[in-house]
């Protein structure tokens, strides 16, 4: 891999990031296009990434900025979310790389063959299409697996508490982490809005319980499109959220009184 030149510290948009080559490996080889993504604008991403690591590896948060008596818990605050922050980036700069998506072609062809009795798993595998075809590679692959998760349960309508059920343990911190960042609301409304076509919504709770539910198809449906000039800016939230909710994961209380 190629060494990149560049400062200690850069500047993105008049705040301070760390240079490319202090980002883990896979988001340097993203920075010179050596691995396969299908990230139309990778330079975006990347600028994200040096943000990001600068954030939590400098405490450059509002916890400090703001209330300078805490000062002295700074260098603990680094050294832990330093090394979240390093485990996020490591996880979604695989997780962009396009053998990690889903190939709905395939997906949708096993369960046809099925017939009906896999109708409404067909449904959601028609919703994983939908939102490829909306977002594509913009978004990480554990967001259309997550969306596609239901037609691997005993049934689709079933609810898991990702936090709790070991059968889907090893997808929880993505998983969660994507479903939580669709607090950016305009893109849970577009997820909402392309599965009421099928008769179908989404569901997550603050106990990290997911699963679908069936809504009138008649009175359920209803159309959403993301604004043009506001996209961009949404899509880069949605990411920066779902980066920040996979690295606190393991710091957020949780309680099965929730579930």
């Amino acid at each position: 891999m190629q060494v990149l030149e560049f400062p200690s510290v850069a500047v993105i948009a008049g705040e301070n990031a760390v240079a490319v080559t202090q980002l883990p490996p896979v988001w340097q080889d993203i920075a010179q296009g050596t691995v396969k993504t299908g990230l139309c604008n990778p330079q975006i991403y990347v600028e994200m990434a040096q943000l990001f690591l600068y954030k939590l590896e400098q405490g450059d948060v509002d916890l400090f900025n703001e209330r300078p008596e805490l000062t002295h818990l700074k260098p603990s605050f680094c050294q832990l979310f330093g090394q979240l922050a390093r485990e996020t980036l490591e996880f979604y700069g695989h997780d962009f790389m396009t053998h990690h998506y889903p190939n709905f072609a395939e997906i949708l062809q096993e369960l046809e063959s099925y017939g009906s009795d896999y109708a409404d798993e067909i449904k959601v595998a028609k919703i994983g299409l939908e939102l490829f075809d909306e977002f594509g590679y913009e978004l990480p692959a554990s967001f259309y697996h997550v969306h596609l998760a239901p037609i691997y349960r005993d049934h689709v309508f079933e609810e898991r508490a990702l936090r709790f059920d070991k059968r889907d343990i090893e997808h929880k911190r993505p998983w969660d982490a994507m479903l939580h960042a669709c607090k950016v609301f305009a893109m849970q409304m577009k997820v909402q809005s392309i599965a009421s076509k099928y008769g179908f919504t989404y569901q997550h709770g603050c106990g990290c319980n997911s699963h679908l539910s069936a809504i009138d198809l008649s009175q359920g449906k209803f159309e959403y499109e993301l604004s043009p000039e506001k996209r961009d800016r949404w899509i880069r939230s949605f990411i920066w959220t779902a980066w920040y909710e996979y690295a606190f994961f393991a710091i957020v209380p949780n309680t099965s009184y929730l579930v």
